[in-house]
């Protein structure tokens, strides 16, 4: 009978720790980048620093709530918040308790500063949402598409990753590194500040996105599924990993507290479009049509949600030819007719 020596186990044993500490460093990494970070400080009104206040911080739409308290110099930090909005209470003893709504974006390390007022104890200041928030800590240069901006602007297509062309300095770039692309991805290629599109990253969710054999992303969410993105151009932190050109950061939607749904088709066709030239003539047919359904809510409220979208897309469409063969298409005709 074969032993195994206990060096072999000890081996194996190291390489497993080894693995798993990798894997929860990633998580932690991957959460770092998709979720939000908000610290500040708690004053008085002459401007002292107000120790031991509590901060909360609620989620309505969820029922999410993390809790912190203030140090001796009156900072706190909440960090690991998924981007949405929040509202904020700070209590203290002897003051009034404050309360301010907030929008927490993603991968967003946010600065809020609240004063408390003398006051009872059930007294109580409402605000408004907020445009307090400041990042003196971000030195990467970047812009959030906002679940707004996804659902409203116009876009052929419904590839929402097109609003990453709204960034300063990002363009599309070309299809081939230099050699035949073997593998080509159903997405736009996105180029920043005209360096290759195969160097970029890009993320869904924390997960890394960059197909192995194409160097380039594999595929984009449904535009319905997509919360908020955010396009990082330059300067941007080691926990993003290889990239040395820009970031695209994903984050999808998630359920809520309500039941929420949608049903849609998005439609072209050769009547609605402009005749393209490289088209034969009289073949100018186009039949586009996108259609899906989405739907999220509670499986159990403020703990358990879900979300789900279906989408498809048919399309039909005339060939396009180059202009040698529009210039020559009576001759190859006849050529075709012998």
């Amino acid at each position: 009978m074969n032993r195994i020596k206990p060096s072999c186990v000890c081996l194996a044993v190291s390489l497993a720790s080894l693995f798993a500490l990798l894997t929860f460093s990633a998580q932690v990494s991957n959460a770092q980048a998709i979720t939000a970070t908000l610290s500040g400080r708690i004053l008085d009104t002459s401007g002292g620093s107000v120790a031991k206040a509590r901060v909360t911080i609620t989620s309505a739409a969820t029922g999410f709530v993390r809790t912190a308290q203030s140090s001796d110099s009156g900072e706190y930090t909440i960090p690991a918040l998924p981007a949405g909005e929040y509202t904020v209470s700070v209590e203290y003893a002897g003051f009034g308790k404050q309360n301010k709504n907030v929008v927490l974006q993603v991968g967003q390390v946010a600065e809020l500063d609240i004063t408390l007022t003398p006051g009872g104890v059930a007294e109580k200041v409402e605000v408004a949402v907020t445009s307090d928030l400041v990042e003196t800590t971000r030195t990467e240069v970047s812009t959030v598409i906002t679940e707004r901006q996804i659902v409203d602007l116009p876009v052929n297509g419904r590839e929402f990753i097109d609003f990453a062309l709204l960034s300063p300095a990002v363009a599309i770039g070309d299809t081939t590194s230099g050699s035949t692309d073997v593998i080509v991805e159903p997405v736009i290629k996105l180029s920043f500040a005209g360096q290759n599109i195969h160097y970029n990253f890009i993320a869904v969710d924390g997960a890394d996105d960059i197909s192995t054999a194409s160097g380039i992303q594999r595929g984009t969410p449904p535009q319905e599924s997509v919360q908020e993105f955010r396009v990082i151009n330059t300067d941007y932190s080691a926990e993003f990993g290889r990239a040395s050109a820009g970031i695209v950061n994903i984050i999808t939607r998630s359920g809520t507290n309500e039941w929420h749904g949608s049903l849609y088709e998005y439609f072209r066709n050769d009547k609605m479009d402009a005749v393209n030239l490289l088209q034969a003539s009289g073949a100018h047919v186009l039949r586009q049509n996108q259609f899906g359904a989405a739907i999220g809510g509670p499986l159990q409220k403020d703990k358990t949600f879900m979300y789900g979208n279906y989408e498809a897309q048919r399309r039909g469409e005339s060939p396009f030819y180059n202009s040698a063969v529009l210039n020559n298409i009576h001759a190859i005709n006849e050529v075709k007719a012998l």
